[in-house]
């Protein structure tokens, strides 16, 4: 069986464009002529070759082409264009290749009778578990339109959020990276110069200059070492993170740090109420709207708990009380999502915890900004007195004993 690529019309005049399997090009025609129709072109359809390349993933798509291809999509099924031609227009107009292949290739599985949502699936490093289940969703329901804006929506707003986070943490790891080589080229370039100096006095050298000189002798006589052990700890920190119990623990780690811990709670907690929010008013049913919300928070302790409450709310209790028993969920919240149940008005109950927590969020990564400047500050002015006394206090012990 081989599969071809065909251009045929129908007896309603209606040209379509198909990837059929088949003996050979004389079983699609006979096909055709049996079904009153005219094969217009057909040639072998040849798959694209992938070659596993070590190391390298699939390309990634950024967050903010998805956004734009959501959105572009909205407008020509509103202005009447249909699906398959809204697709194929917008891979010819992307402009980043990786999507552009994605989205051909979808249009060539829509085109021969896949569902949208089945061939987004195929794409889980590009189309989340949200944005699949949600498209289905729509394709189900019709009003595919009205869920994708509730999607851009959605991914607008978790780009902003992401954005003023990294906005919030560029300086500190600016800062801190020069500090890093700063310090490294110090220690590596002017210490030995001072080294021989101290030595040949034969003086017993203060403890901040004995410290620098031997990290200095390390890096310089053993560098190789120095350079393997910096990056079997990356490497060992990146393969605990590969695997879900160290995953799950780190997350559970993040949870606990003192300044970063609000932050990553209440914004997963924002990140919930949206999801949720998102897919009740789309139609979704509350236990396929939990298992979409578990596999859609990033940290897994708070997912686990999703996943837990969920397992409650198909044994019959309400949402409210499911989640009590998670400590990662505040009081406060509970509350306001069992007044949500009782009142039928879950929808804007999840939109005010959403808001509620982005605001909160907001004020922390603004308040941690604010509070990470002065830190650095005395990191830096603590580096540049340690390596000022090193140097100073010998040459001071030098001038006394020189009189």
């Amino acid at each position: 069986m081989g599969k071809f690529a065909c251009k045929i019309m129908n007896d309603d005049g209606i040209i379509q464009e198909l990837i059929l399997e088949a003996e050979s090009k004389f079983d699609i025609y006979e096909r055709a002529e049996r079904k009153g129709e005219m094969v217009l072109s057909i040639k072998e359809h040849k798959e694209k070759m992938n070659l596993p390349i070590p190391f390298i993933g699939p390309k990634k798509v950024k967050p903010q082409q998805i956004e734009n291809f959501t959105g572009q999509l909205v407008v020509m099924l509103g202005a009447g264009v249909t699906l398959v031609e809204a697709l194929d227009t917008l891979a010819e107009q992307t402009d980043s290749e990786s999507l552009k292949d994605i989205l051909q290739e979808i249009v060539d599985k829509v085109k021969s009778g896949i569902a949208f949502s089945a061939s987004l699936n195929d794409y889980p490093h590009v189309f989340s578990n949200l944005y699949v289940n949600m498209v289905r969703v729509g394709e189900s329901t019709g009003v595919l339109e009205q869920v994708l804006e509730h999607l851009r929506l959605f991914i607008r707003h978790d780009i902003e959020v992401q954005s003023n986070i990294k906005s919030a943490m560029r300086y500190p790891i600016i800062v801190t990276s020069i500090l890093v080589v700063a310090m490294t080229g110090g220690i590596v370039f002017i210490i030995p110069k001072f080294e021989k100096m101290f030595t040949q006095s034969g003086m017993v050298l203060p403890l901040p200059t004995r410290i620098l000189i031997a990290m200095s002798n390390f890096l310089v006589n053993y560098w190789l070492i120095a350079i393997s052990i910096v990056a079997g700890v990356a490497f060992l920190f990146k393969y605990t993170l590969s695997k879900p119990m160290g995953a799950y623990y780190f997350d559970k780690l993040k949870l606990k740090m003192p300044v970063f811990k609000e932050i990553f709670l209440k914004s997963d907690i924002a990140r919930f109420a949206h999801i949720l929010e998102t897919l009740n008013r789309s139609g979704i049913q509350i236990l396929k709207a939990l298992e979409i919300a578990e596999g859609t928070i990033s940290n897994r302790v708070i997912s686990k708990g999703i996943g837990e409450a969920r397992l409650k709310v198909a044994e019959g209790i309400t949402l409210a009380e499911a989640l009590s028993d998670n400590p990662n969920f505040p009081v406060m919240t509970i509350k306001m999502i069992a007044v949500g149940e009782e009142s039928g008005a879950l929808d804007k109950m999840l939109v005010s915890i959403a808001t509620q927590y982005d605001e909160i969020v907001a004020n922390l990564i603004e308040g941690m900004s604010a509070a990470i400047e002065p830190l650095l500050t005395i990191l830096i002015g603590a580096f540049l007195l340690l390596f000022a006394l090193s140097i100073f206090m010998p040459m001071w012990s030098m001038v006394d004993l020189a009189k």
